[in-house]
């Protein structure tokens, strides 16, 4: 089986998000399975480039990508070049996974799919749930009916990270071949670091989407009860957002304990999520949301919204999901962090169970499976 991935951006361009090391998991597991895979993106990252190269196939953590520049260093990533090796390269592979909507590079690499016959399989990533949808719908809604929802249309399989969103592609594309498979975790040794018992840990983006305007307010109601208790914000800013968050902080009354470190990755990231009590992830849309899985796996309790798909947290007893509001997140925080030692160390082994269960090899085969089905639909049709 010879796949060909297809996306904006790629590794090491980690300020864009959970998709870009998620991708790279997947890429290496299936490449550990017998795949015959490439990726083909741009060196976006941010409104610079990467230092890769972008004259010929090269490595990225035992990856084979093809990087191309883009031009202008806008989000939609034009790249010329890629659309001409796009053309010469899609006949050669048995199937094309693209992952993003809205990019230059999507709607390349499904045009020229369907023109040539390939089967094509989407990944929207987020991109096709209500919240992404309605931000900046006067210039989504048009592009969307123009060009995305034709090219969806045609597509051997539309894959969503988890029921909500497959269930959400389906009721946008009647008709569709909508699959799930989860994203996975190499589930890492617990990090030997001390807990805190009155550290709250935000990890992500700093974006409108995550939630801040949820998680301030909230922070400020749990610290007049708990005044002593610290949250630790880790993440890349993007377009000035930090700023707006700390001027809501200092507008607050009380005002919480609120640290931000910056981006903070591998090791450290763990160790991170490992000596906190508990995590926060008030989003208001995430298509799976890797830092739950994360927190999970180094035994840390999740208070998660309930638009982000981690019903089994509840149901497992790792912790909270709840309605996106400041007074459920904080009673759910409060919860945690005054629980009992012992109740707090059950939530972490139910936290460690949950994430046994997302191991990458499970996944790629999963995912592989889903491929064939795919093929099988796109030569039928």
């Amino acid at each position: 089986m010879r796949v060909l991935h297809v996306m904006p951006s790629f590794w090491p361009a980690t300020r864009y998000g959970g998709p870009i090391e998620s991708v790279l998991r997947l890429c290496q597991a299936l490449l550990r399975e017998g795949v015959s895979l490439e990726v083909v993106t741009t060196n976006a990252d941010g409104e610079g480039d990467l230092p890769v190269p972008t004259d010929r196939l090269t490595d990225a953590q035992g990856v084979p990508v093809r990087y191309f520049a883009r031009r202008p260093r806008t989000r939609f990533a034009i790249s010329a070049p890629l659309a001409t090796h796009l053309a010469r390269a899609i006949p050669a592979f048995d199937l094309v996974h693209v992952t993003a909507l809205f990019s230059f590079s999507s709607a390349v690499a499904m045009s020229v799919a369907r023109a040539q016959g390939v089967p094509y399989v989407v990944s929207p990533r987020g991109t096709l749930r209500p919240w992404a949808l309605g931000s900046k719908r006067w210039k989504k809604a048009p592009y969307f009916h123009l060009v995305e929802r034709p090219n969806l249309v045609h597509a051997a399989g539309i894959h969503a990270t988890s029921d909500d969103e497959r269930e959400e592609a389906a009721r946008l594309l009647p008709g569709a071949f909508a699959f799930t498979v989860p994203n996975g975790i190499d589930l890492p040794a617990a990090p030997a670091v001390p807990r805190d018992p009155r550290r709250v840990v935000f990890l992500g983006r700093i974006h409108p989407v995550k939630g801040f305007d949820v998680l301030v307010p909230a922070l400020s109601r749990l610290a007049l009860a708990l005044p002593d208790v610290e949250t630790l914000i880790a993440g890349p800013d993007e377009d000035g957002e930090w700023m707006r968050v700390e001027a809501a902080i200092a507008r607050s009354n009380p005002r919480p304990r609120v640290r931000w470190l910056g981006p903070v990755r591998g090791e450290d990231k763990l160790a991170l999520l490992a000596s906190a009590a508990a995590l926060v992830l008030p989003s208001h849309s995430e298509n799976f949301g890797m830092v739950v899985a994360e927190a999970l796996a180094c035994g840390t309790p999740v208070v998660v919204s309930k638009n982000c798909p981690w019903r089994v947290v509840e149901e497992r007893g790792a912790g909270a999901w709840v309605d996106n509001t400041p007074e459920r997140i904080e009673a759910a925080l409060r919860a945690i962090l005054t629980a009992p030692e012992e109740a707090r160390r059950r939530m972490g082994e139910a936290g460690r169970s949950i994430a046994e269960g997302l191991g990458w090899a499970e996944v790629a085969r999963a995912m592989i499976a889903r491929y064939e089905e795919a093929m099988a639909r796109g030569r039928r049709r």
